[in-house]
């Protein structure tokens, strides 16, 4: 009875140690991420096919909220191009795009067979679980390590703020831009960031050699992931936001450290840099044709970005965001093209630059001492204002690569940045208590804070009448400096619970709760699509319905309709052989098809582009090009009267039908 006894409060002790470590949050998500993969539910709005298809008929997959049709990049590319991989089975060439077939390892962010996936580890799930377990896996995956990264990068600068740490990794996952943005290259670029930047502290500080090695091969490892995400915008704006802090923990560890150390550890980094450059050079070279052939398009091809003109009030309006969840109200801010492009983080770092500067000057006049990571990260942001708003700095923008990186795709490193620098003065009012500000004296530094909200809220509300109504612009105004307020008072976990609700409250209606993927891979059309490509596996398929323009490929057979991340030169110029359209396909494009419908005239195979990553292929639906190519399968929705075609099958929905025609 007394070992029983005994072990239970052994168990009891352990227990409620586990409770109060730096553990417990983690376990926490990991039980979450588990039990959503478990029930196949994901955020994916490919709901829109269902409506495209069944029109208002209640979607039985979907749980919660509306999918969003302006995700495109999600539910009618990255996803969809997702089916396709497993319906060809995981190839790094899929052969079902196009005529050449397309290399999915670089563009496209999804999963295939081939050694550098394993340095895209949200992908290695689709290898060993069933298709809808694995998407679910890769969806939560990736809000899981940006929550993990930013809790982690807390807790290695201050060990005992946990509930801070977890309060700000899910405000910064609740943010507006990641939630709009929620797809790889974006939460990896912050994520694999934060991660690296997490690693190096921890490099620096480990005093035993071999510990010292084991971080410097995961510092390798996450240099190379990050490499490979292949967005230059967002990975350059991470970049920019997290070497100010590193350069700057680096010289404050110069310090402290004995000379000998700080060579070892610093050898150690360079190391890793090397390692990790070296497979990023393997992965390159055994791709160098495809990446030659995608820097050389007229879309995206070689954007250069001029600093200034960038809408100073919009980027510090992030507060006033609530109405972009609901599209009718969202059609009315009209800052940027849609509700993804005019999201925006919640900063509070900039309007912590003021006590943060205090806070440097009285550690230098203490202690002749500067903390250089939050000196760094306040010069940063200045810099990144300057950059938005000064024109002709072009000498800058070569040195930096900000002539790579649109406006609105720097402000996830300016969000970034903003959650570095909360986290940086924290530390330093965490080590400077003894010189915590006066109540009064914060009482009136948020006061001027909410006068700055009040501000630009107002002119949120006259500049675009009907977005704001009076209960959003209350709600607008008080967390921001309510936030500012429990910072500079030291109530850490206070603050961040604030800005973690306000954050959810802006974000809660965006995403769906889907279940599975049947909208996309158990429908009618593509189980027709299936059967008929079983019975004639050879042949090419193409429509002229752009809703359905990737069904055929995620049907596992060969389309010339779809999204392609390069274009397949040699396969239009078949029909432009002078070159003369060269500027109309030569992109990244959603692709469809035009067919003449009528019998009496021949015309020739031509381009349109109605929108920079949209072309048109007009075409004879019995003319030479298709057969050319081997299509043999024609879907529209409108009846063709030509003498070479066949109606196979036609596939009726309520909202929709489409007719399979056979080329004889």
């Amino acid at each position: 009875m007394n070992d029983i006894t005994g072990l239970r409060g052994r168990a009891t002790r352990a227990g409620g140690r586990f409770v109060r470590s730096i553990w417990l949050f983690p376990a926490l998500l990991t039980v979450a991420l588990l039990g959503l993969t478990a029930l196949q539910i994901n955020g994916s709005s490919m709901g829109m096919v269902h409506k495209t298809l069944y029109g208002a008929q209640q979607d039985p997959d979907l749980l919660f909220n509306s999918p969003q049709g302006i995700r495109s990049d999600e539910w009618n590319v990255n996803t969809q191009m997702t089916v396709a991989q497993d319906a060809a089975g995981y190839p790094r060439i899929n052969p079902n795009v196009g005529e050449e077939g397309e290399d999915v390892s670089l563009v496209r962010d999804v999963p295939y067979k081939e050694w550098s996936v394993a340095f895209k580890p949200h992908n290695l799930a689709f290898l060993v679980l069933p298709f809808d377990f694995a998407f679910a896996f890769k969806w939560w995956l990736m809000g899981y390590l940006l929550i993990l990264s930013c809790y982690f990068f807390v807790l290695a600068l201050m060990p005992r703020q946990r509930w801070f740490a977890a309060g700000l990794s899910l405000a910064l996952f609740f943010s507006p831009f990641v939630q709009w943005w929620y797809q790889y290259v974006t939460l990896s670029s912050m994520y694999y960031a934060l991660f690296a930047a997490t690693v190096l502290i921890l490099l620096v500080r480990s005093k035993r050699l071999l510990v010292t090695v084991a971080w410097g091969a995961l510092l390798a490892y996450l240099l190379t992931c990050f490499a490979l995400v292949l967005y230059p915008p967002f990975q350059i704006a991470c970049v920019l936001a997290v070497t100010p802090f590193a350069i700057g923990y680096l010289i404050e560890q110069g310090r402290i450290l004995q000379r000998r150390l700080l060579l070892r550890q610093l050898s150690i980094v360079a190391a890793s840099l090397a390692v990790a450059g070296a497979v990023i050079g393997a992965f390159i070279a055994t791709r160098l044709t495809v990446i030659e052939t995608m820097q050389s398009t007229v879309y995206p091809g070689e954007r250069v970005v001029e600093s200034g003109g960038f809408d100073l009030l919009h980027l510090f309006s992030g507060h006033t965001s609530l109405g972009l969840q609901f599209a009718e109200k969202a059609e009315l801010y009209q800052v940027m093209d849609n509700q993804s492009e005019n999201s925006n983080f919640l900063l509070v770092f900039p309007y912590l630059v003021v006590p943060s500067m205090i806070l440097l000057y009285l550690l230098y006049r203490a202690q002749r001492a500067i903390d250089w990571p939050l000196l760094l990260a306040n010069l940063t942001l200045l810099g990144a204002l300057v950059w938005l708003s000064v024109p002709h700095l072009d000498l800058v923008g070569k040195i930096l690569f900000l002539s790579l990186v649109p406006h609105t795709r720097l402000l996830i490193g300016i969000g970034l940045l903003s959650v570095i620098g909360v986290v940086l003065v924290v530390r330093r009012l965490q080590d400077e208590r003894s010189t915590k500000p006066g109540f009064k004296v914060v009482v009136g530094y948020a006061l001027v804070v909410l006068l700055v909200q009040v501000l630009l809220s107002l002119h949120v509300q006259r500049a675009f009448p009907g977005f704001m109504q009076s209960r959003g612009f209350l709600l607008s105004i008080i967390p921001i400096p309510l936030v500012v307020f429990l910072l500079l008072r030291q109530r850490f976990t206070w603050a961040v619970s604030v800005l973690l609700a306000f954050s959810v409250a802006m974000t809660v209606f965006i995403h769906p709760l889907y279940r599975g993927t049947a909208a996309l891979t158990r429908t009618p059309l593509a189980e027709s699509i299936r059967t008929i490509n079983a019975e004639d596996p050879g042949a090419a398929w193409v429509t002229d319905v752009g809703s359905i323009q990737s069904f055929a490929s995620m049907s596992g057979a060969r389309s010339l309709s779809g999204v392609y991340a390069y274009p397949q030169l040699d396969l239009w110029r078949t029909a432009d052989e002078q070159g003369e359209q060269d500027a109309v396909y030569n992109r990244y494009a959603h692709v469809w098809f035009v067919f003449d419908r009528d019998p009496a005239r021949d015309s020739p195979t031509t381009f349109d582009l109605p929108t920079p990553d949209h072309f048109e292929v007009a075409t004879e639906p019995c003319g030479s090009f298709l057969q050319q190519h081997q299509v043999r399968y024609l879907v529209t929705a409108t009846a063709l009267d030509e003498p070479c075609l066949e109606l196979r099958e036609t596939v009726r929905y309520p909202a929709a039908t489409f007719l399979i025609y056979k080329i004889r």
